[in-house]
């Protein structure tokens, strides 16, 4: 025994070592890395496909994002808790909670704090810090912050996870450890007083096996392997040393190897079972990259214009209930934003109009041309759109709000500035015109009061008169600009016309008459224009001529004049702002889409990424019918073990003497397979649920993209009568202005007003009905743009970036034109003859 304890100091230095080296183990940072690592090797494995291949697969949020987190991730520090809740982590029960949940620190804040500043870095500002926000830029702050984009990511990842799992069940599995036990017994107990050590494995203390209750094995080192039979295989050594320190000079050591392999022959055998849980997590892996690559097409139409339209990913794998367009859909997103901002400046230019005509109304029955009733009547019409102005001003605020918040993934109080470029073509009454306008009205306004004192009609003063004609003079020139401007708003009028009717289908080219009524029309604005221009240089030398007689003898007549010039340069401005607005109303056009029904559901079928997966997941269902049959069969399993043990007290002194062999069938009758028989049947139904389900959701497409082909013709014709109503709607403000601006003489003492009753509700009906029109039409275009953007997605072929762009290109080719997956060709239908009805049952 003494020479056996000059050797425990290097087996205790090696005890020790292995004790430090296992017990530490690797830290939390290498645990992760090893599990990204691995989860980015299985994506990358099948992420080359050009169909569904992604860039960019990392769960690392982005360091620019709200949600970044700048603190370790595997020791994150503790958010701030409810207080009354944190009391049970500082004690429960009346025992001390543990001390080091504060070890990482508390964190006061959930964002990221740099967040903000980060954001001038990549986003365009206004000067006065609003982010620029347009379909490209938005785009780029949903794939930076939004919540819905990471969790997808983070689904793809778990997947990938779930892979790496099943392949580590199917790979070698070494397990290792030893136990070391002290055991003493008192003088008086049944065997008398010993102490013993023991070093091993399975070794126990106070007749409790260590591997019962600690679930381990009982090899030191130990192999475990399945195989792709269903097989498994265990292999190890066990070994053990003893010291007695008492009851003389006495010491143990031995060693054992053993084997088993266990193959059922049955049920539980074959490659079916034994590789069907990675198969599946594999298959599931590959629908989820898809289904990814997908998303992204859903999520630029959600940006776009409000609305996913996918599914998203799964982690438990796709079923055969897919989603599809059901046949109406609405305009939100960024679309629905710009459509609000356009309403809403329609109605201030409305209402702006609405304004300058009351002016003239009041001026009207001031001179007695008009009744008190059409003046009230019209302004209450005006306080009626304010009232409505102000709803669209909230609704517009509180849906920009929404956006930021539940697409954007960013907070509501962020200012940000609507690019209007899109729908600018819109803005049927030039900005520059309605200034003027404005200002115009104003001047008119200084002017009246120039011949009030109080209650009193006064003749103007010079000095007053001079005033308004200086800020008169600065108007001139935009004036000018504005009439200069509008030839090439009629050039693009006519190259927009010849465009829409060489893109239109035979059935929706204009006829010979509409061509001649349009041709008429057009020649009207042209001879319009012409005269606005005559009448505005003949105003132009009017003021020029009211500021050279200007004095004091002439204040009364110039000051006359000077009312004159500013109410025909008024009717020139609006008159002009009317030709305008009709030769940008007939330079909106749309693309128009040609494509055959039956077509385009075969383009779908093929590209659709969710139907490839539809299909696969149906697969699936009809592969557990053969998993839960095997359960019905007989359990015979095959089985084979050995060992070989040490002899002489030497760890390594193995003898084929000191062996065992084991070999063996375990045989199980199907006599009871009650809920086997139950699990069978199910799968049964469940397949043929399945299936159906598919074969709906077939019927759903196809049905989807027959409803959005129709709306897309119906959008085409409903764009051009909502151009024909507003256009009438243009002729019937022209009118009614022009009957405002001739009421006749001035009525006599007792007379009658002039002015007809029915004068200011025409106004107002007018008016009203051009701003309808003008909302009708914009809405019209927004829901064809939006329609002719869910017809991509919905036939799988909308193409995009690399940063999530959409690439828009003509759908051209047709499913003969496009390449097969190879693999696909060797799905040869081999079918098996029908199964009469009548004998369906008999088995």
């Amino acid at each position: 025994m003494r020479s056996f304890f000059h050797a425990w100091p290097a087996w205790a230095c090696l005890l020790l070592a292995a004790i430090a080296f296992c017990a530490s183990g690797c830290s939390r940072t290498q645990y992760r890395l090893e599990a990204d690592r691995d989860a980015y090797n299985v994506i990358s494995e099948r992420n080359g496909d050009p169909r569904w291949t992604t860039a960019d697969v990392s769960i690392e949020i982005d360091p620019r994002s709200r949600y970044f987190d700048q603190y370790d991730p595997d020791c994150p520090p503790m958010p701030q808790d409810d207080p009354a809740a944190h009391s049970y982590m500082r004690c429960v029960d009346g025992m001390k909670g543990w001390k080091h949940w504060y070890d990482n620190g508390v964190r006061s804040d959930l964002e990221n704090p740099a967040w903000r500043e980060e954001l001038a870095q990549y986003a365009e500002t206004t000067d006065d810090g609003a982010v620029e926000l347009n379909i490209d830029s938005a785009l780029e702050l949903s794939y930076v912050h939004s919540p819905l984009h990471q969790s997808q990511l983070e689904t793809l990842y778990l997947s990938a996870l779930d892979v790496t799992r099943e392949r580590w069940r199917l790979d070698n599995q070494f397990t290792g450890g030893f136990d070391t036990v002290f055991n003493h017994r008192g003088k008086k107990t049944p065997f008398g007083e010993n102490s013993r050590l023991t070093t091993g494995r399975g070794v126990g203390a106070l007749g409790v096996p260590l591997a019962g209750r600690f679930g381990g094995g009982a090899n030191i080192l130990q192999l475990d392997r399945q195989f792709a039979t269903a097989g498994a295989l265990v292999a190890g050594i066990a070994n053990a040393f003893t010291w007695e320190f008492t009851n003389g000079d006495v010491n143990f050591a031995g060693s054992l190897l053993s084997a088993s392999f266990v193959q059922p022959l049955l049920r539980g055998a074959g490659r079916s079972i034994a590789l069907e849980d990675l198969t599946q997590v594999e298959r599931n892996l590959l629908a989820n990259l898809r289904a990814y690559a997908q998303f992204r097409q859903g999520f630029y139409t959600q940006v776009a214009i409000g609305e996913l339209g996918v599914r998203g990913l799964q982690r438990g794998g796709p079923g055969t209930t897919l989603t599809s367009f059901s046949g109406s859909g609405n305009v939100s997103g960024y679309a629905g934003l710009l459509r609000r901002l356009q309403q809403k400046r329609n109605s201030e230019d409305t209402l702006s109009l609405q304004i300058r005509t009351f002016a003239r109304l009041e001026a009207f029955y001031d001179k007695g041309l008009i009744d008190l009733v059409q003046v009230d009547n019209f302004e209450q019409g005006i306080e009626s759109a304010r009232a409505q102005l102000l709803l669209q001003e909230n609704t517009l605020d509180l849906a920009l709000d929404q956006y930021k918040t539940g697409t954007l993934g960013l907070p509501p109080d962020l200012p940000v500035a609507l690019d209007d470029s899109l729908i600018r073509q819109f803005q049927l009454f030039a900005r520059e015109a309605t200034d003027i306008l404005n200002l115009i009205v104003q001047l008119q306004r200084r002017t009246g009061d120039l011949f009030m004192d109080g209650e009193a009609q006064v003749i103007p003063e010079v000095a007053g008169i001079d005033a308004v004609l200086q800020d008169i003079a600065p108007l001139v020139g935009p004036i000018q600009d504005l009439i200069n401007h509008v030839p090439d708003e009629l050039q693009r009028m006519d190259k927009a016309l010849v465009l829409r009717d060489e893109s239109a289908s035979e059935d929706e080219k204009m006829s010979e008459d509409d061509k001649q009524r349009l041709a008429e029309e057009r020649e009207d604005l042209e001879v319009k224009l012409a005269e606005l221009r005559s009448q505005f240089a003949e105003q132009t030398v009017e003021l020029a001529r009211l500021r050279e007689i200007l004095s004091e003898e002439t204040r009364d007549t110039t000051a006359r004049g000077l009312v004159n010039w500013i109410t025909a340069t008024l009717n020139i401005v609006d008159q002009l702002a009317l030709v305008q607005a009709r030769a940008r109303l007939e330079s909106v056009s749309v693309e128009a889409i040609e494509l055959d029904p039956g077509e385009a559901f075969s383009i779908a079928l093929q590209n659709r990424l969710d139907f490839m997966n539809g299909r696969a997941a149906l697969v699936d269902s009809w592969r557990e019918i053969q998993i839960a049959a095997n359960a019905l069969k007989s359990n015979v399993t095959v089985g084979l073990a050995g060992s070989t043990g040490t002899v002489r007290n030497n760890v390594v002194s193995f003898d084929a003497a000191n062996s065992t062999a084991a070999m063996g069938v375990q045989f199980d009758a199907p006599l009871t397979r009650l809920l086997e028989r139950n699990g069978y049947s199910e799968t049964l139904v469940s397949y043929q649920r399945d299936r159906r389900a598919f074969i709906q959701s077939r019927d759903s497409l196809h049905l989807g993209i027959r409803a959005l082909l129709r709306q897309l013709k119906q959008l085409r014709e409903n764009l051009e009568i909502q151009r024909r109503a507003a256009t009438i709607a243009i002729r019937q403000v022209d009118q009614t202005q022009r009957l405002l601006n001739a009421p006749g003489r001035i009525p006599q003492p007792g007379q009658r007003a002039l002015i007809s009753p029915t004068t200011a509700i025409n106004l107002q009906l007018a008016q009203s009905s051009f701003l309808n029109s003008q909302n009708s039409f914009l809405s019209a275009w927004l829901s064809y743009y939006s329609a002719r953007m869910r017809l991509y997605r919905e036939l799988g072929i909308m193409e995009l970036d690399a940063d999530g762009r959409w690439i828009e290109f003509p759908i051209l080719a047709t499913p003969n034109d496009q390449e097969t997956d190879p693999d696909d060709e060797l799905l040869i239908p081999i079918l098996p003859p029908a199964i009469p009805p009548g004998i369906r049952g008999n088995g």
